[in-house]
């Protein structure tokens, strides 16, 4: 994390890896918030990540296959838990800064912050469903901000979508044009910075309370469990499989 005046700015940099998430990101995100929402001069946080292409491609497969036990893995999956309800407890503005590919667990990523800025040649989509997994953690994030039939409809396609889809279906603030993403991005930032600091703190916490009445971390909790509970089947280690054997997977029903 590094530091602009009263901007902290957090990236993610595995561009070799598309920017997935592995525990150690999740985990280095999660103290960077923290400690974010600790120091009274914090008056924004940007989430971001390296490169030019892709902003997050969800969570590492690499991870989901490797001699991990099952229980290892449902609690490295309750760090983007922890990581989610961190940002939405986080007394300042968290921005994702959406510059490529945004998928899965991306997607939920950038769901978790308040705002979302997002280039125009940007692209997003839920492709779980073909590797033979579910996005039940982010669901629990789509239900709180676009229609169940826009929601499923994506679910159940893995369809890739644009940024200016994304921005009708409520799932990002504002779409910025490529070639001055990066200034309006700064300038947005910078107005966010200037805003009065204790009515910000405590508008958003009220914000959240209003908006939390299912109550996300128990939602969170409960799609986290079937989250793992899918992971030990036959389909899914098939459908990893098949991504990085790159071809078509063959689905048993197992």
């Amino acid at each position: 994390m590094s530091r602009v005046g009263g901007v902290a700015h957090v990236t993610i940099n595995r561009e070799d890896a598309r920017n997935a998430l592995s525990a150690a990101v999740l985990q280095a995100l999660l103290d960077a918030v923290r400690e974010a929402a600790a120091d009274t001069e914090t008056r924004v946080v940007v989430i971001a990540s390296a490169g030019e292409r892709v902003f997050c491609a969800g969570a590492d497969l690499a991870v989901m296959a490797d001699d991990a036990t099952g229980l290892e893995r449902h609690d490295g999956r309750g760090l983007l838990a922890q990581l989610v309800v961190a940002m939405r407890e986080c007394p300042v503005p968290v921005v994702a800064r959406v510059q490529g590919i945004c998928l899965a667990g991306g997607v939920g990523l950038a769901l978790a912050c308040d705002v979302v800025l997002a280039r125009r040649s940007a692209s997003f989509g839920l492709p779980e469903v073909d590797r033979g997994l579910w996005p039940f953690m982010v669901s629990a994030l789509l239900a709180r901000h676009m229609s169940p039939k826009h929601a499923m409809d994506r679910m159940l396609t893995g369809e890739r979508f644009d940024a200016e889809t994304a921005y009708h279906y409520g799932l990002v603030s504002r779409v910025f044009p490529d070639e001055s993403f990066d200034t309006d991005v700064e300038r947005y930032v910078e107005k966010l910075a200037g805003a009065p600091p204790v009515a910000v703190r405590l508008g958003k916490a009220a914000w959240v309370a209003a908006s939390e009445t299912a109550g996300l971390p128990v939602a969170l909790e409960a799609m986290q469990a079937q989250l793992s509970l899918l992971t030990t089947t036959a389909d899914a280690a098939e459908g990893i499989a098949a991504f990085f054997d790159k071809r078509a997977p063959r689905w048993t029903g197992r």
